[in-house]
């Protein structure tokens, strides 16, 4: 994405596994249509490789938590991405930004997440990390 401030531009890196646009004349913004008072936003962003025979399982566990988080917390859940690394097809990304800390805990308490939690029990996870980040800027 390119962001221009008055005569000058400079390119953001596709952070958070490539989240971002491909920088390219359509995605031209002015600084000022960023939101940049993403003050008090919190982005979960997990690394996680599923069993290679429960990926369709876990597909349909993260389609439900990412519907569900966007369509029933009321707000609290500005974005769930769920990303395929493109080398190791049992690999995936979640980015998950969240209002505030409460939007957070929330989430963790709905129904929808809490499939999730019951795939994990099952088996279905090989390994997973997790980080929590402060969203200083969102566009």
């Amino acid at each position: 994405m390119v962001f221009m401030t008055g005569e000058h531009a400079f390119r953001a890196s596709a952070v958070c596994f490539g989240l971002m646009a491909a920088c390219s004349p359509a995605n031209i913004r002015s600084r000022s249509s960023m939101t940049s008072a993403a003050v008090g936003n919190i982005a979960v962003v997990v690394e996680v490789e599923i069993a290679p025979d429960r990926i369709d399982d876990f597909l349909k566990v993260m389609e439900g938590d990412a519907i569900g988080s966007r369509e029933r917390e009321n707000g609290g859940c500005l974005r769930f991405d769920v990303l395929r690394d493109q080398e190791r097809s049992n690999v995936f990304r979640l980015y998950e930004l969240y209002r505030d800390r409460a939007a957070l805990d929330f989430h963790k308490e709905q129904p929808h997440f809490l499939k999730w939690r019951e795939f994990k029990a099952s088996g279905g996870v090989i390994s997973q990390k997790s980080a929590l980040n402060d969203a200083i800027f969102v566009a």
